[in-house]
């Protein structure tokens, strides 16, 4: 699946659509693919869509260029391009940027991902197919 990368502040951003299911929640959003990211991370938003407690997770400390976050770790599922897979995610009250993260424990596994800086576009492909 090919994504056209998405203008934000005169910058162009490799984010895709995915699903986050837990229970009988489903929500879709849009993610920035973040190869710099250990591991997933979303608002508190985006956990209280799902009707997750945030604070009923495992507590872990984020570090990272904007300093030090706390969050909350959960497994939830993903669904990207038809691939429904559960992946830990963090959750957190203090993560205030513009965009969720997609990283890259329990999702690059997935796919060959490649990131087209030229034509702006990411692209995925399941290695499940």
């Amino acid at each position: 699946m090919v994504y056209p990368y998405q203008k934000s502040d005169n910058q162009y951003f490799p984010l895709i659509k995915l699903s986050l299911i837990h229970k009988d929640s489903k929500l879709t959003i849009g993610a920035l693919v973040d190869s710099g990211a250990n591991i997933s991370i979303f608002g508190a938003d985006v956990a209280e869509s799902l009707g997750i407690n945030i604070e009923s997770g495992k507590e872990v400390y984020l570090s990272g260029v904007g300093g030090r976050i706390l969050g909350y770790e959960h497994t939830i599922k993903f669904e990207i391009d038809q691939l429904v897979f559960a992946a830990k995610v963090i959750f957190s009250r203090e993560f205030l940027v513009s965009f969720n993260l997609i990283g890259r424990r329990d999702v690059f596994e997935k796919f060959v991902i490649c990131f087209n800086e030229k034509k702006k576009q990411v692209e995925l492909e399941s290695l499940d197919a």
